[in-house]
């Protein structure tokens, strides 16, 4: 029991770009937050990166600006060379804008997005993942995955 507990806590205190995630009802499907270049449109400094059976995918945290919402923004590879952060309106977007909804250990929501620095969310949900990902909007092939949470897994890993 206190095993569990000191996890418990250790995950509860991981930052951002330790984290390791896990698709609750599909563990294969993995995320992590990766460190990149920010600028003043992206400031969190970090990449979100899926591994979704055999694809990595790449998303940027953005705030959502009045409407409240936050959203992760579709990026190519941000470790390709020549790869910079691009402008809020500019730039590819292969799976477009996802909705971000991150969750404390009691799945309080967190208002804002990751930072990198910051305590890791305890658990992420991207509601309009699946959808992005069986109807991509270029020739990519299509995919699905469950409507479910990203839990915090483990702290540390890469």
């Amino acid at each position: 029991m206190l095993a569990a507990l000191l996890i418990t806590v250790a995950m509860t205190a991981c930052p951002t770009e330790k984290a390791v995630y896990a698709l609750r009802t599909e563990p294969a499907v993995t995320a992590r937050f990766v460190p990149v270049a920010s600028s003043q449109d992206w400031s969190a400094g970090l990449a979100l990166r899926l591994d979704v059976h055999g694809r990595r995918l790449w998303f940027l945290p953005a705030h959502g600006g009045t409407n409240g919402e936050n959203y992760m923004i579709s990026t190519p590879d941000p470790s390709a060379p020549g790869w910079k952060p691009p402008g809020p309106e500019a730039g590819p977007r292969p799976l477009g804008e996802l909705q971000y909804m991150g969750f404390d250990k009691d799945y309080l929501l967190d208002l804002g997005v990751p930072h990198a620095g910051q305590r890791a969310p305890a658990h992420m949900l991207l509601p309009t993942l699946d959808d992005a990902l069986r109807h991509p909007r270029n020739d990519a092939d299509r995919d699905s995955i469950p409507r479910q949470f990203f839990d915090l897994v483990s702290c540390g890993g890469r």
